[in-house]
């Protein structure tokens, strides 16, 4: 694996030699970047510290933080467009169109407008089409505005509704919403400089939707706190009995989520059982839904809500298993899980985008019995689970590491 004394001097090399052309940047999100708990605050925040790297950034959340910001880097400040007072009871700058549209308050655009006057950057990046109602007032003001789309919105609640069948029939409303998020697509590729997708499966997407008008630049998602993970691989614990703890890690209130834990914890943990009697299985995250509250009751299954610290639970933990069938969310989780050296199950779905290699980097699978069966494998074969985990951390470093991230923004905007 490459030494992460040469990850950390490429990407200081970079930083100093990049900060000298001084590009300030506007990062517009809808939650607060800092501290980074979601999907979505994870990438906005690994954005912010590659900007970083070219200049001065300023970070402004629609929503306020749940703990004051203590950053690190001297180059980034953050700002709270509105309070949770103000945004409960000051009039909004748009009617929703969509589901997804940000609750955005009035108060809220006056003050990002009044910090980019002061600010003067020359680069804003806009955190997706749920900011749609931003972008018209954005668009005079900088040089260059990016378009940071973490996910083709439309497609993803494609994906999410049924297309055939009778309950096809009860969701003509959701059809008529994926046909609005399309629509404010469409729109926001007309008004802006650059368009960012996470992965060249996305970009492909979005040039399919603009009918090849749109040429997105690809700046993939990072490792969840990189900084926290040891600089050598962690020796994992020995498995009692020869029997594997396995681990899912993700927002357990998100539908494609709470699918994959219940697919998990009913359908696949008893399939590896049935090999290896004492395999456990840990289900971790946020706001637990009440849909998985009976799965702690089951053989071998915890489920913990809220953890503190998940490198923990990465140190405790033989492999993961992400059975996703649905949706998007979970490939965060896969990086960081690669890159403490945790061997990953998944299906293709869930891995998608990463571009990872089946038999070296991941094992992929689709059917409960598949799942259970390569998971089995790696557990009962000690030298493939730790070439799987050498192999595994080494891409995960390479490919998505801090300075990739930056390589990859550097070459979008310079």
């Amino acid at each position: 694996m490459h030494e992460r004394a040469n990850i950390t001097a490429t990407a200081t090399a970079m930083d100093a030699d990049s900060r000298a052309a001084s590009r300030r940047t506007l990062l517009v999100a809808s939650d607060a970047a800092w501290p980074p708990v979601s999907g979505g605050d994870l990438r906005n925040w690994q954005n912010a510290r590659a900007l970083a790297g070219l200049g001065d950034v300023l970070v402004g959340s629609v929503h306020e933080p749940p703990l004051p910001a203590n950053l690190s880097d001297s180059q980034i400040t953050t700002l709270t467009l509105a309070s949770a007072a103000e945004a409960a009871t000051s009039p909004r700058l748009a009617r929703r169109q969509t589901p997804i549209d940000t609750r955005i308050p009035q108060v809220a655009l006056g003050r990002l407008l009044a910090a980019a006057r002061d600010f003067k950057p020359d680069t804003i990046v806009v955190e997706g089409i749920p900011l749609f109602a931003l972008i018209e007032h954005l668009r005079p003001i900088a040089k260059t505005l990016v378009l940071d789309m973490h996910n083709i919105e439309s497609d993803l609640a494609r994906q999410m509704m049924p297309n055939t069948g009778w309950l096809a029939g009860l969701f003509s409303k959701k059809k008529r919403h994926v046909r609005r998020i399309r629509d404010m697509e469409l729109k926001s590729l007309r008004m802006v400089d650059k368009v960012w997708v996470c992965s060249q499966q996305d970009r492909d997407r979005l040039r399919s939707l603009s009918d090849g008008s749109t040429m997105p630049d690809v700046i993939p998602n990072g490792i969840p706190r990189f900084e926290l993970i040891p600089d050598k691989l962690v020796e994992q614990p020995a498995m009692i009995n020869g029997h594997p703890t396995l681990l899912f890690i993700g927002h357990l209130n998100y539908a494609p989520n709470i699918e994959a834990a219940r697919r998990l914890a009913t359908q696949i943990l008893p399939r590896v059982r049935a090999t290896l009697s004492g395999a456990k299985l840990i289900i971790a995250g946020r706001n637990p839904n009440r849909a998985l509250n009976d799965l702690a009751a089951l053989p071998g299954v915890k489920l913990i809500a809220n953890p503190d610290d998940l490198s923990e639970l990465y140190r405790i933990a033989h492999l993961t298993i992400v059975p996703l069938t649905t949706g998007g969310g979970t490939r965060l989780k896969i990086l960081e899980a690669m890159a403490w050296g945790l061997p990953v199950v998944a299906t293709r779905l869930a891995a998608e985008g990463l571009e990872l290699d089946d038999g070296s980097d991941i094992d992929f699978a689709e059917s409960d019995e598949e799942l259970a069966a390569r998971a089995a494998a790696l557990s009962t074969d000690p030298a493939l689970l730790e070439a799987r985990r050498l192999h595994a951390r080494e891409t995960a470093a390479r490919r998505f590491g801090p300075a990739a991230i930056e390589a990859a923004v550097r070459a979008s905007l310079t």
